[in-house]
């Protein structure tokens, strides 16, 4: 356990915060890179870069409240403590979406281009956000008697035997998908198809993991059955939407 990096007096830096910084850090530089692979507009992202942060942000921060909805009832002037990094992942994908889809047909920019960009460098940012909570000891696993089992030292894991790391798991697989969709970007001309499969493998791969959580919940297995499924049928429609344009004419 590796929660706290540095303290001194009232000086407190996490482990997890700092790893945070890393993977907006990295992945501002992937993106640009991508951008300039892909000879997308720059100007695009820089001109809408704070709706691009802030609203995605807004979405996480209000689907989060619904998830604790008995927490913040007690409390409600906790909604406005976002410090605390409470964000629920699906909203701010799902808002993230959203606000490319109107922005890119509000200026005309390719969607599924921008959706290839923008899912890739978020692959970056998890696999640093993976390392983040296994150091802090967050998304623990359930008990296990495989070698790479690990005990946690923590008060909020109520496991003292060793479990299943799946974190780790989630960082190897992270790690994986992105070496496959790097590699699928250089054999493909069609836009969407490497994001709407990296968004697929990533959601049934969480999908399964979750089965070895330490606290598995029903409402992140739909949801990423949701996003799998949906990013399937992308999948097949940027892979083909040549032949389907052909047949309109």
């Amino acid at each position: 356990m590796y929660e706290i990096l540095f303290q001194y007096g009232p000086i407190t830096i996490k482990t997890f915060n700092l790893l945070l910084a890393a993977a907006f850090l990295v992945g501002i530089v992937f993106l640009v890179r991508f951008i300039r692979l892909k000879k997308l507009k720059l100007a695009f992202f820089v001109e809408n870069l704070i709706p691009f942060l802030i609203i995605p942000l807004i979405g996480g921060r209000i689907f989060y409240i619904f998830e604790h909805l008995a927490l913040f009832k007690q409390n409600p002037l906790q909604t406005l403590f976002i410090w605390d990094l409470g964000f629920s992942v699906f909203g701010l994908f799902y808002t993230a979406i959203g606000t490319l889809y109107v922005l890119s047909k509000r200026e005309q920019e390719d969607f599924w281009g921008w959706l290839d960009a923008f899912t890739l460098t978020g692959l970056t940012g998890l696999f640093f956000v993976h390392i983040g909570t296994f150091l802090n000891g967050r998304h623990y696993g359930i008990p296990t008697d495989l070698p790479w089992g690990i005990a946690f030292d923590t008060y909020f894991i109520p496991f003292t035997t060793p479990i299943h790391p799946t974190q780790i798991y989630s960082v190897l697989i992270t790690f994986i998908i992105l070496g496959i969709s790097m590699r699928y970007v250089k054999k493909t001309h069609l836009t969407g198809v490497v994001g709407t499969l990296a968004i697929m493998l990533y959601s049934l791969s969480a999908f399964g993991i979750d089965f070895l959580h330490g606290d598995p919940s029903m409402y992140i297995k739909i949801n990423h059955l949701i996003i799998a499924s949906l990013a399937f049928v992308f999948y097949v429609l940027c892979s083909h939407h040549k032949l389907l344009k052909n047949l309109k004419t």
